[in-house]
């Protein structure tokens, strides 16, 4: 049985207890990672001329918070370029030269466990020769590590360059149903497939998601169909539960997959199980709101069948991280773009190719976007790079429009 190693469960404890941290917008209260104010003296009959006007700012979005003591352009432009150097090495730099330390040091906190994992699951696989043995909490370790690293530098830079308030504020709610219809291109040497139609619908009641997605290709006969399944445990859900305190999610998914290369003679079934979250990064420093990162843990068991021959068996880890921030505060246009990794080999992009030993080892990287436009329409774009290349351009539409 495969388990995974003490710190990388240790990792997936602290996500918990940051998600499950409490930043509900209480009256006199400041939005997560801001200071709490000091008790008025003001008289009684003040405090009561002045209540609408805090349950008011007690809906407001997060930048809707006091904003922090004025920082000069040139101590800003000094940070976002001590963020790069030498922030790429030691991260949380920039916000030293910020004024803002404790965040500073969160951050080199966050590169020192993430280098540490990292490095510290290369080593086991070094020593242990990848065994298949202990090769799945080695891999967890080394993501994990990898994510760590990554997302503290790129916080870093956000924190210096982000305006005041963040870039965007995150949804409380989500709408009960939408779907997506769009056109996508797969540039791999290796098939003959180029363009794809992909239509895909998620359906949610309270905590519970339901989606199925296809990719369908128009000059060759392959496709992939997807169908998916999660309970939400933390986090925002439908209009008719409670209204959540931010974006930070925790939830358990399970999806099925086929995927079928006709043209080639052969298809590839996968069952998978999934651990996934995201913490809004205000809970880190008040220089963070509008970002947040996202990391997920998970393993899969796939069936290939080449022509008529017996289905053979495989087992597959799929990690994953990405540090992304809201766009928008109010109003419209409103969405969100994330940077991410994802470990897994089985899609369109397949696994990173690189030189030496390690070609095929890592996963793909890429990009994603999405912005509405109007409460009911919008756009999904992405972009994804590894063994192949993917682009994708899907419209967005929600029935019931906004929640």
């Amino acid at each position: 049985m495969l388990r995974t190693p003490r710190t990388t469960g240790h990792l997936l404890f602290l996500l918990l207890l940051l998600v499950a941290a409490p930043v509900q917008a209480e009256e006199g209260e400041g939005a997560p990672g801001s200071a709490v104010p000091a008790p008025s003296a003001a008289p009684a009959s003040a405090a009561s001329s002045a209540a609408p006007a805090s349950a008011a700012s007690s809906a407001a979005p997060a930048a809707a918070a006091p904003a922090r003591e004025h920082v000069s352009t040139g101590r800003r432009a000094l940070a976002a370029a001590g963020a790069v150097v030498p922030g790429v090495v030691a991260h949380g730099t920039g916000h030293f030269l910020l004024g803002e330390a404790r965040t500073g040091w969160i951050l080199l906190g966050l590169e020192g466990a993430g280098a540490g994992l990292a490095v510290g699951g290369l080593a086991g696989a070094a020593v242990s020769g990848a065994s298949r043995r202990v090769i799945a909490p080695i891999v967890l370790t080394t993501v994990t590590g990898a994510g760590l690293f990554g997302i503290s530098l790129l916080a870093d830079l956000y924190g210096v360059l982000a305006p005041e308030g963040g870039t965007g504020s995150p949804p409380r709610s989500l709408p009960w149903v939408e779907t997506q219809l769009g056109m996508a291109y797969v540039y791999d040497p290796t098939f003959a497939y180029r363009t794809f139609l992909v239509p895909g619908m998620d359906l949610r009641l309270r905590s519970l998601r339901l989606s199925g997605s296809g990719w369908f290709s128009l000059n060759d006969d392959n496709a992939r169909l997807r169908a998916e399944a999660a309970v939400r445990f933390l986090g925002p859900g439908t209009p008719d539960g409670p209204r959540a305190a931010d974006g930070s999610f925790l939830e358990l998914e399970g999806a099925l997959t086929h995927h079928r290369y006709t043209s080639d003679d052969f298809s590839i079934t996968t069952g998978e199980v999934t651990l996934q979250g995201r913490l809004d990064l205000a809970h880190i420093g008040r220089t963070l709101r509008g970002s947040f990162a996202e990391m997920g843990w998970g393993i899969a068991i796939e069936a290939y069948r080449y022509g008529r021959r017996p289905f053979e068996g495989n087992e597959l880890l799929i990690p994953h991280f990405a540090f992304g921030m809201y766009l928008g505060h109010a109003g419209y246009p409103r969405g969100e773009a994330k940077v991410f990794y994802d470990h897994r080999h089985d899609g369109y992009a397949g696994g990173a190719k690189i030189p030496g030993l390690g070609s095929g080892v890592p996963g793909h990287l890429g990009l994603e976007g999405r912005l509405y436009a109007s409460p009911r329409w919008g756009l999904l774009a992405d972009v994804e790079a590894g063994s192949a290349y993917v682009g994708r351009l899907s419209l967005l539409f929600r029935p019931g429009g906004s929640p």
